[in-house]
């Protein structure tokens, strides 16, 4: 028994539908396939698109040879050299004695008719297509959702390419973490899901975006194709064309960046994700703080506003005021020159010097207070012998013959102003992702 795959069609007039098809099937047959179900003229559709991916229209090539699997979403689109070819080399579409279309002289004669629903608006629209029968039936089942306890949201997307069938899981009670998870990589499109009303409006909400998104995409790609050729005959006709060589420069620069990006995908993909900055927790005159361990820093570093916390304005020296210049500047309000601070069960002296408070500031709408409550620099690090261990995750003292660790605190311990995600409020986050996204969203129809 052939294999068989579950795909969804689609095409520029917001048709589309799922079908069940052999995997032996041939390009030809699908595209010839697709453009009865999805209501085409048959001398438009004749392009299919994948990924923004041209694939061969050819009764040598399966869908399987092609590169289609399970789940695939497939648009059928107009070719764009439709209007470079002769009249006389288009292939003739004859009609039926019954009225319909007849396909049985192109794809080789059988006495099996066909008439999808989709055309039944049609009079006895009728097709030739060995095998077809059994991918029709399937395609008009409704066939039952599939999934198992602990999928992931991949795995429901896969398995259901039918938006009838993925919907009801994402809903489900029994896989609370896939409408989260989606709600994680698409805020926008998971709040416009919930907030549908019902099932079925919510396929409807799911087969609109998928509509939109590979609409774009098809288009893209075959202007990109047009661009291209269009460069290619400048560059044959005059290979120091400045315009068409720019064209192809950048083209080259592109793939290799992209090269580079799967590479590093590959083989480090943990350089993209977000590196936690190093904190310890130490206690100042009884106050518990998170200290951020800084060895590019000259001085231990507090702001005036946690000097005052831990009573500790009185003993300011003021006489080592003045400015500090680094990465920006900032006002010295004096130093303390003798203060024990406790980390773990050992006192250790630290001379701190105090910062005036920074003046918060907005960034892309986003509050920057861009304020180090204390750093615990160099001067530190070198009286106390301290080493930085990464494969420990600790800062270790020297003390006497021995060594003490204190480990670096992990991303729970700390707040978003540190990096971590304590307190984090989810709700409140994916509110103003959906909020930025509409006005990005509205910016771009105002534009157009």
């Amino acid at each position: 028994m052939s294999e068989e795959i579950t795909i969804t069609i689609a095409s520029t007039n917001s048709n589309s539908d799922s079908l069940t098809i052999s995997a032996t099937m041939s390009t030809s047959e699908l595209c010839e396939f697709a453009t009865v179900i999805l209501n085409l003229q048959a001398t438009d559709a004749n392009q299919i698109l994948k990924d923004g991916r041209v694939i061969a229209n050819s009764k040598s090539i399966n869908v399987k040879t092609a590169g289609i699997k399970n789940g695939d979403l497939i648009y059928i689109v107009p070719n764009v050299h439709n209007h470079q070819q002769p009249q006389q080399q288009q292939r003739p579409m004859n009609t039926s004695v019954g009225g319909g279309l007849d396909f049985s002289n192109l794809l080789g004669a059988s006495n099996t008719t066909l008439t999808p629903p989709t055309a039944a608006p049609r009079s006895n629209l009728t097709f030739n297509i060995p095998g077809l029968e059994y991918a029709a039936a399937k395609s008009n089942e409704q066939k039952a959702p599939v999934y198992w306890s602990g999928m992931t949201l991949d795995d429901a997307l896969s398995q259901n390419p039918n938006p009838k069938n993925l919907i009801p899981v994402l809903f489900s009670d029994k896989h609370p973490n896939l409408l989260k998870e989606l709600n994680y990589h698409n805020p926008p499109l998971a709040k416009k899901l919930r907030d549908a009303g019902s099932i079925e409006a919510a396929i409807q909400v799911y087969r609109d975006e998928q509509l939109k998104g590979g609409m774009i995409r098809a288009i893209g790609a075959i202007e990109t194709e047009t661009k291209e050729q269009e460069m290619t005959k400048r560059l044959q006709k005059d290979p120091l064309d400045a315009e068409a060589n720019t064209y192809f420069g950048k083209k080259i620069r592109k793939e290799n960046v992209e090269a580079q990006y799967r590479q590093m995908m590959e083989e480090y993909p943990e350089s993209l994700g977000r590196i936690l900055m190093l904190y310890i927790e130490v206690e100042v005159n009884s106050h518990h703080i998170q200290a951020f361990v800084d060895s590019g820093a000259q001085s231990t570093i507090m702001s005036s506003s946690y000097a005052d916390r831990c009573g500790l304005l009185h003993l300011l020296d003021t006489r080592f005021s003045g400015t500090a210049v680094g990465v920006g500047t900032g006002k010295i309000l004096g130093r303390i020159h003798l203060c024990p601070i406790r980390i773990k069960n050992h006192f250790f002296p630290c001379t701190i010097t105090v910062m005036e408070d920074r003046k918060s500031e907005t960034i892309d709408g986003v509050e920057n207070k861009n304020q180090m409550d204390f750093l615990f620099g160099l001067d530190m690090l070198k009286r106390h012998k301290c080493s930085i261990d990464l494969a420990k995750n600790a800062l270790l003292f020297r003390i006497g013959n021995e060594t003490m660790e204190t480990p670096f605190l992990n991303e729970h311990d700390l707040d978003e102003s540190k990096g971590g995600t304590k307190g984090f409020d989810a709700a409140a986050s994916n509110a103003e992702i959906e909020r930025m996204q509409l006005e990005e969203d509205e910016k771009k129809k105002s534009s157009s």
